[in-house]
């Protein structure tokens, strides 16, 4: 147990001098207007510290989805806070009604209107939705994989090859086989391969979002108090 402890601690410490450089920044900011959604981040980052990348999309994607709500509750509740609690917990069961159980297409339609995202950010997070959100969090992986190949090799048998080389003659080269690439163990590869190029991408974007947003709650916040 002491020898796997090891080689665990050895392969994990590779990963962190490999990869934190392109993480530290992203360790060290801190969110004020939006400090319930430090911790969710930092898993994130860890996510990525270790290449976990289908797990850091999971988790981009609830936080995606949890930033545009929690910035229409704090839009919503921007004149109260808990030095007047009465009005604050009733403008919070207000926005609970209103923002909790919206869909995220909704969400993002509400925070469009009320100007905490531009459009070019409202597209980019529907993009988003259709192409991270929806398709792994329902595990629909024909869209996750819609464009890549089917996968094309050889099929060989190990005897008749282990036969050929024996005999010294040349081996038969048969025709290519393409295995569709909806097939199981092609499509988790294929899966993880894309996962691997657009995981960081992805919550990198997503995280300017969420600062633009809070510059401009910081900036409504100032105006109103």
């Amino acid at each position: 147990m002491n020898n796997e402890i090891k080689q665990k601690t050895e392969y994990f410490s590779a990963l962190i001098n490999k990869n934190y450089n392109q993480l530290k920044d992203f360790y060290a900011h801190s969110f004020m207007e939006f400090c319930e959604l430090n911790s969710l981040k930092v898993e994130i980052l860890n996510c990525q510290l270790f290449e976990l990348f289908q797990s850091s999309i999971f988790s981009t994607n609830h936080f995606m989805e949890r930033m545009i709500k929690l910035a229409l509750i704090k839009l919503h509740t921007i004149e109260f806070d808990l030095s007047d609690i009465e009005k604050y917990s009733e403008r919070l069961k207000e926005s609970e009604k209103k923002y909790d159980n919206l869909v995220l297409f909704k969400s993002l339609e509400k925070a469009l209107e009320k100007k905490l995202i531009t459009t070019e950010q409202y597209d980019y997070l529907i993009n988003a939705k259709n192409e991270f959100r929806n398709p792994y969090s329902h595990a629909e992986v024909s869209k996750v994989i819609k464009n890549d190949n089917d996968f094309t090799g050889f099929m060989f048998s190990f005897s008749d090859v282990q036969d050929k080389l024996k005999e010294g003659k040349p081996l038969d080269i048969p025709k290519p086989t393409v295995i569709p690439k909806f097939s199981p163990a092609i499509a988790q590869m294929l899966q993880e391969n894309n996962s691997r190029e657009k995981a960081f991408e992805y919550f990198e974007n997503v995280f300017v979002i969420l600062k633009e947003m809070e510059n401009k709650i910081t900036e409504l916040k100032s105006e109103k108090h």
